[in-house]
């Protein structure tokens, strides 16, 4: 059994928003999946599988720096060039890309505090298993001057391990995706518009009272704030405050509303039914047993 949650279409054409059905009535854990046969169907059209590819949050997907002993990353759209993704670590594209596109000088040493900050919120708030990215792109000049407007993505993927060490899943993930464009960068003041996704997919362990069963879902949110900006760090501050407030807002709304929801639909259908007493147990006997001969008859 699978329950999912939203993904918002907006304005698509006709194909893109049949594809984005397709999506949202399938379980995240299956998304990848999904969605690259999608674009293979769109790929005659490179622009529209492109937009595709654009609109769609996939799962995270993790892989390795070899310039930077193999620290682990994530991949995602704002970090692709082509069929290469640029490292947060290094500062290279795998596989290489000579050309790839890449944050000015000021803007990726901001890019670098950022990750290993975020990686420790990451480890105290997701403990092992956990892998954070950050990625930062300018998107006026490229001065590299900060008092104009950047955009960036905070990313984190949470994987159940498979070797059974957890007693209540068998799989699943939590990713968080948050994309922030910081603008109107004055009077030391600046505006953080931040857009959140989690994407949320679980296992349980099969059991007599469970059975064979699959809860995923997304939920997404826009907030917009206003922070005071004294230095370039404090840029990260801001913004990590944000996603921790979100973060924290989403996971309550996930586990009280979209999860326990979930849960008790999925006991209301497997529970049985009551039995009937009474004078309306005798009438419903009668009925039937009146059907039967009927039919006997």
């Amino acid at each position: 059994m699978s329950v999912s949650v939203g993904t918002s279409q907006g304005k698509a054409p006709s194909k893109i928003k049949s594809c984005l059905n397709v999506l949202r009535r399938t379980p995240p854990s299956d998304t990848d999946q999904n969605l690259k046969g999608l674009v293979a169907l769109l790929s005659p059209n490179e622009d529209l599988a492109e937009e595709l590819l654009q609109r769609v949050d996939a799962p995270l997907i993790g892989t390795t720096d070899p310039e930077a002993d193999n620290r682990k990353f994530l991949k995602c759209d704002h970090n692709r060039d082509g069929k290469s993704y640029r490292s947060p670590w290094s500062n290279s594209y795998f596989p290489s890309l000579e050309d790839g596109l890449k944050p000015s000088f000021r803007l990726r040493e901001l890019e670098m505090q950022a990750n290993e900050v975020f990686s420790t919120y990451c480890g105290l708030y997701y403990g092992k298993n956990a892998t954070s990215s950050v990625y930062f792109w300018d998107l006026n000049d490229r001065s590299g001057s900060l008092g104009s407007s950047f955009a960036g993505t905070f990313l984190i993927q949470k994987q159940i391990e498979k070797d059974g060490s957890d007693q209540y899943l068998k799989d699943g993930f939590w990713n968080s995706v948050h994309v922030v464009e910081v603008s109107d960068v004055r009077n030391n003041n600046a505006t953080y518009s931040m857009t959140t996704s989690i994407f949320i997919s679980m296992v349980p362990v099969d059991s007599v009272s469970v059975g064979d069963t699959h809860l995923g879902g997304t939920i997404t949110k826009q907030s917009k704030s206003t922070f005071p900006v004294n230095s370039d760090t404090s840029h990260i501050v801001n913004i990590g405050k944000f996603i921790e407030e979100i973060e924290t807002d989403l996971r309550s709304k996930m586990d009280y509303l979209h999860i326990q929801k979930s849960m008790e639909a999925v006991e209301a259908l497997n529970a049985p039914a009551p039995r009937s007493s009474g004078a309306m147990g005798q009438q419903h006997v009668l009925a039937l047993n009146e059907a039967i001969l009927a039919r006997k008859g």
